[in-house]
């Protein structure tokens, strides 16, 4: 539904181009908004994003970016302020791929590949754009982090532990910077048949552990990219003025 808060500057959706990152750029659009999105190497993907944006009647563009270089992420945000004025809102769905594996079993160098693609590009993000939120006295911000912040699932750790910070992230902004207008949330996607879920879901041989999944959770489905969209969507809207430091899980109840 249209938003008029969205119709004022642009959003930035970092990872736009993935499962759930494009998703949510073609909810916001939608919704009323022009985006601003970052992919990491997918040209191909980002471009049919960019076509289902102008398709809602929105403005789309797109920048590969690594956001783990910090020098490349401030020049980006610079440059979306000088061409736009203002951002209303940012999304992090952006993160690294990864496997299941115990902690025991993690390579140091793996490890801070993770962290290094995962907290720190998501920290370079926000410490480069809550500056221009903060003088024009107010904008939102989600992060994906995932259920397993709370709920840890064994060899789940390279996803749990980044977003982890990611989630304490999002409540210090919420707490420092809520007298100048700033809002900040999580959202926590459970077992989504998109993007990295999709993956593990549709793994051959996986079909009886997938299976034993959907027949755990209380709604018995998967959940999908919209599911997600939706969510974030809202925390950013006009309806979730209120709402701060929160994280909300997606995920057909696993957490119960």
């Amino acid at each position: 539904m249209f938003d008029p808060a969205f119709s004022r500057g642009v959003a930035i959706v970092a990872g736009g181009s993935g499962g759930i990152g494009s998703a949510i750029c073609r909810e916001l659009a939608q919704a009323g908004s022009d985006i601003v999105f970052t992919y990491r190497s997918n040209a191909a993907a980002a471009e049919h994003v960019s076509a289902d944006i102008r398709a809602a009647g929105r403005t789309a563009e797109s920048f590969p970016l690594a956001l783990e270089d910090a020098d490349a992420t401030a020049a980006f945000v610079r440059g979306v302020i000088e061409r736009w004025g203002s951002v209303h809102s940012l999304v992090y769905a952006a993160g690294p791929k990864l496997e299941f594996a115990y902690a025991s079993a993690i390579a140091p160098a793996e490890w801070k590949r993770v962290m290094d693609v995962d907290v720190n590009g998501c920290f370079n993000l926000i410490s480069a754009i809550v500056p221009y939120l903060r003088a024009q006295r107010g904008g939102s911000i989600v992060s994906l982090i995932t259920p397993a912040v709370d709920r840890y699932p064994v060899q789940d750790i390279l996803s749990a532990a980044p977003k982890a910070a990611i989630e304490i992230l999002m409540r210090g902004i919420a707490k420092e910077e809520g007298r100048y207008g700033l809002r900040a949330n999580s959202v926590g996607p459970g077992f989504i048949d998109a993007g990295l879920g999709h993956d593990m879901l549709a793994r051959p041989g996986y079909e009886e552990f997938a299976e034993g999944l959907r027949k755990g959770l209380p709604l018995k489905r998967f959940g999908t990219a919209k599911d997600v969209a939706n969510a974030v969507v809202f925390l950013l809207s006009s309806k979730a003025s209120y709402i701060t430091g929160q994280s909300l899980s997606v995920d057909g109840g696993l957490q119960i």
